[in-house]
C-alpha cells in the first residue's frame, strides 16, 4: 500500500515537470517590414490581432531600416538570416529559387484570375497577390466642384484639352494650385512611364512587341506618337505644377497634404495614398482620373487608368523551417478568410480584395471608382512590373533631369533608348 502511494506521488510530481519541459513557445514567424509602408500602423494592429487569436505562431515584423528592398533581402540571405515572409514586386525573379511553392495554399485557390501571373513559374505559384492598385490623377472633389461651379463629372475629362481647361479653372481659385507633381524616381520612373508603354496598343501582344523593340534598339521615341503625346501631357502638368520653381524639392508627404487640404486640385499618385488623405481630411471625397495623352477621346489610354497587382507576399523555403513556413501560410489564410482579417484588409488597409472569399466590400469612393473601371474593362496593364529592377530608378533619374530642364525632349528620348538598349546587351 505504501509503495502504491509512493508511486502515485512520484507520477504526480513527474507529470507537471514533463509538462513544463514539453511546453513550447509559439513558433516565431518573421516578415520583412510591413506589407506596404503606408499601412504600417494598421498592419501592426492586424498582426497583434492574429497573434492574440491563437497560440501556435507569433508573427514578428523585422524593420527595413530604410534599406533598399533588394539590398536588404540580398544581405539577409547572404548572412543566413532571411525572414520567413517578404514582400516583392519586380524583385521576384532575383529570389525565386529561394521561395516556397504556394500552389496548394488556401489563399492561392481563391485568388482572382490573372492576379498570380507574375509569380507563376512552370505552373507553380510562388506569391500571394496583396491587392490591386491604380494610379492616375488623384483629385479633391470639393476643389473641382468649386472650380466647375457644380458637381464635377469625371467623365468630362477625356482629352488633354479637357484637362488643360480644368487646370485653368482650378488655378483661378484663390490659394489653390492645379496640380502637385511629385518628383520621386519611383513615381516618375515606374508609374508615369507606364503611361508610355501600356497605351502603345490595346493588344497585349503588340504592347510587348514594342517593349521588345525598344530593347533591341528598333524604336525611335521621337517618332513615336504615344511618346510625344505622353510628354505633351507631362509638359502640361509641369506648366501648372505647384512647385514649378523647384520641381525636385517636394516629398511624398507634401503631395498628400496639398491634395488633402485643398491646396491642389490634382496629384499624380495611386490609391495607396487614400488612407493618409482621408486621415488628414475625412470630410472630403477623393477620386481618380486617367491621364489623357492626346486630344482624341478615342485614343487608347485617355479613358483608362493603370491597374495592377503592386506586390506579392512570398515565403522563404531555403532558410526557414517547415514550422515557420506553416505559420506564414496560416497568417496569410487568416488575413483573407477570417472576419477580423478581412476587416483589417478592407477597412484599415483600404485594400481592394483580389480573393473570392471576401464578404466585405470597399466603402470608400476611390476604391469604388477603381472597381468601376475594372468592371468596365477600362484599365491599362502595369507594364512597369515587367521592368528590370533598375528600370524605374534609371528612367526616374532621366525624368528628374527633364523636370529641371537638364535634358530636352530629344535628350530624354535618347537616355530612355540607351537604358533599354543596355538592358538587352
Amino acid at each position: 500500500m505504501k509503495k502504491s502511494i509512493l508511486l502515485l506521488m512520484i507520477v504526480a510530481l513527474i507529470i507537471p515537470v514533463f509538462g513544463v519541459v514539453n511546453a513550447q513557445d509559439p513558433v516565431e514567424v518573421t516578415i520583412l517590414g510591413t506589407i506596404k509602408g503606408e499601412i504600417g500602423e494598421p498592419f501592426e494592429e492586424a498582426v497583434a490581432a492574429y497573434n492574440a487569436s491563437q497560440d501556435q505562431y507569433e508573427i514578428v515584423s523585422v524593420p527595413m531600416d530604410g534599406s533598399n528592398p533588394v539590398e536588404k533581402m540580398t544581405t539577409l540571405y547572404a548572412s543566413g538570416n532571411a525572414t520567413t515572409m517578404m514582400v516583392m514586386g519586380q524583385e521576384f525573379g532575383l529570389f525565386q529559387e529561394n521561395l516556397l511553392d504556394l500552389s496548394d495554399a488556401e489563399f492561392s485557390q481563391h485568388a482572382l484570375p490573372g492576379t498570380q501571373d507574375l509569380v507563376t513559374v512552370d505552373g507553380a505559384i510562388y506569391g500571394m497577390p496583396v491587392t490591386v492598385e491604380a494610379f492616375g490623377l488623384l483629385y479633391n472633389k470639393a476643389v473641382l466642384d468649386e472650380a466647375v461651379g457644380g458637381d464635377f463629372d469625371p467623365a468630362s475629362i477625356q482629352t488633354r484639352t479637357d484637362l488643360r481647361e480644368l487646370f485653368e479653372q482650378v488655378q483661378a481659385l484663390d490659394g489653390v494650385e492645379a496640380i502637385h507633381v511629385s518628383p520621386m524616381d519611383w513615381s516618375l520612373g515606374a508609374h508615369f512611364t507606364n503611361i508610355l508603354f501600356s497605351p502603345q496598343s490595346a493588344d497585349r501582344e503588340e504592347r510587348f512587341d514594342f517593349y521588345e523593340a525598344i530593347q533591341s534598339g528598333d524604336v525611335s521615341l521621337m517618332d513615336n506618337e504615344v511618346f510625344n503625346g505622353w510628354l505633351d501631357t507631362l509638359d502640361l502638368m509641369l506648366e501648372f505644377n505647384a512647385n514649378a520653381r523647384s520641381p525636385l524639392s517636394p516629398d511624398y508627404d507634401q503631395g498628400t497634404l496639398a491634395l488633402a487640404n485643398g491646396e491642389a486640385g490634382f496629384w499624380f499618385m495611386g490609391n495607396w495614398a487614400y488612407p493618409q488623405l482621408v486621415e488628414i481630411n475625412p470630410d472630403v471625397e477623393f477620386g481618380i482620373l486617367p491621364v489623357p495623352i492626346s486630344d482624341d477621346a478615342a485614343t487608347y489610354g485617355n479613358t483608362q487608368i493603370s491597374v495592377g497587382v503592386p506586390l506579392y507576399i512570398v515565403i522563404d523555403e531555403s532558410q526557414s523551417s517547415p514550422e515557420e513556413q506553416a505559420g506564414a501560410i496560416d497568417f496569410l489564410n487568416w488575413l483573407i478568410s477570417s472576419e477580423d482579417g478581412q476587416n483589417y484588409y478592407v477597412n484599415e488597409f483600404n485594400f481592394i480584395p483580389v480573393y473570392d472569399t471576401f464578404e466585405i466590400a470597399p466603402a470608400d469612393s476611390m476604391s469604388r471608382q477603381i472597381l468601376s473601371f475594372v468592371e468596365a474593362g477600362e484599365t491599362l496593364e502595369w507594364m512597369n512590373m515587367q521592368y528590370p529592377p533598375d528600370g524605374w530608378p534609371s528612367m526616374g533619374a532621366s525624368m528628374q533631369k527633364y523636370l529641371v530642364d537638364q535634358v530636352d525632349r530629344g535628350e530624354l528620348a535618347e537616355e530612355l533608348e540607351d537604358y533599354w538598349a543596355n538592358v538587352s546587351e
